[in-house]
């Protein structure tokens, strides 16, 4: 995994080794501010990420900074007994959703999965085409109409034939423009609307598709088809082609949605789950000597295994808490649902209030095997 993420982010480490040729174990914040701006994190963002911080930075206290940007309240929306399991991928012109959508189905063919395609950008005689393309290199079928066609038509028709062949996975296609905003959004509600009505439940899952290279950019065109539909979770396509792979942070913070799978290439292949670790690790390569993360007492405590997490659930069960996700617990005695989080130091996780201070916090040395 962190070979891919070295690929995909080998410009934006260029930029921060170029900055910064000097790697050290401690960087300063006046410096860590500049190096952060230099990778494209919005200013807000890296503001609040030096206010938090001491005056000289480990590569630990930065870390774990870092990768709390992406813990969302939102959960991840996986596969469970759906057939098909539908898909409909959102963005603009540009942005890779075509390819992103050919290496999606080529993923799935590779788990042993049926794929079927519904071509839905109806607006572009070009898009038609090059799904079709697409279709026919990978093998998949895939359903379409002439242009200027109706393209919800086009997803119950894809979904359809997807329910009554048995297939587990439709990944439908979507314009990225129209003649007027109002109209993409009308097209897009709809979309979801007869994909409801072909089969309950469907879109199981919407994604939206954004260029790397647009750097910081990218979150306004993420903020308007958000608004437009209820986007699940995100793919960043390009990034092996900018050197503003920092913008990420900002996309995580600005829309606090899952990132599914970052793009480091065109092949196949190189659309690969995002992992918030590696990918912070990747960044923080490039500024500290270490050249790996180590956890204090062998617990990396947002990466426990399965007998830490039981640990971790055995100290909560005694003091009347349940674990109910990696971000929330609840009190057994008033049913109340309160943030668990790790510090900023990656040693303890705490139970905050509402209010924000700490309920109660437990040490991770605890949770060592």
């Amino acid at each position: 995994m962190f070979s891919f993420f070295k690929k995909g982010l080998k410009k934006t480490v260029e930029r921060i080794e170029e900055s910064a040729p000097v790697k050290r174990e401690k960087v300063s914040k006046e410096e860590l501010e500049d190096l952060l701006l230099e990778a494209d994190v919005a200013y807000e963002l890296v503001e609040r990420v030096i206010d938090s911080l001491p005056e000289q930075v480990t590569r630990l206290q930065l870390y774990n900074t870092l990768v709390s940007t992406f813990t969302y309240d939102v959960p991840r929306i996986e596969p469970a007994d759906e057939r098909p399991f539908v898909e409909l991928i959102v963005g603009v012109n540009g942005a890779g959703k075509t390819t992103t959508i050919a290496k999606l189905a080529q993923r799935y063919k590779n788990e042993g999965l049926r794929v079927l395609l519904g071509a839905s950008d109806t607006f572009r005689a070009a898009a038609i085409e090059q799904l079709k393309s697409w279709a026919e290199r990978l093998d998949v079928p895939i359903v379409y109409t002439k242009q200027g066609h109706d393209p919800s038509a086009v997803a119950f028709d894809a979904i359809s034939s997807a329910k009554a062949k048995g297939f587990e996975r439709v990944i439908i296609d979507t314009a990225g423009r129209l003649h007027t905003q109002k109209n993409l959004s009308e097209e897009l509600k709809k979309i979801v609307r007869v994909c409801h009505k072909a089969y309950e439940g469907a879109p199981h899952r919407k994604i939206l598709i954004l260029d790397g290279t647009q750097g910081t950019s990218a979150v306004n065109q993420a903020k308007a088809f958000k608004e437009m539909i209820d986007i699940d979770g995100i793919i960043i396509t390009k990034l092996d082609g900018t050197a503003k792979g920092g913008a990420l942070f900002s996309i995580a913070d600005e829309l606090k949605l899952p990132i599914y799978y970052v793009g480091v290439g065109e092949k196949a292949e190189d659309l690969i789950p995002f992992d918030a670790s590696a990918f912070v690790n990747t960044i923080l390569d490039a500024i500290y000597v270490e050249q790996t993360q180590e956890a204090p007492h062998g617990v990396d405590a947002h990466n426990l295994t399965d007998a830490q997490r039981a640990k971790l659930e055995a100290l909560l069960d005694a003091d009347g808490f349940d674990l109910l996700s990696k971000h929330f617990v609840t009190e057994r005695s008033t049913g109340e649902t309160y943030r668990i989080q790790v510090n900023t130091l990656g040693d303890r996780f705490e139970i905050l209030a509402k209010e924000g201070h700490v309920l109660k916090s437990y040490d991770t040395r605890l949770l060592a095997e």
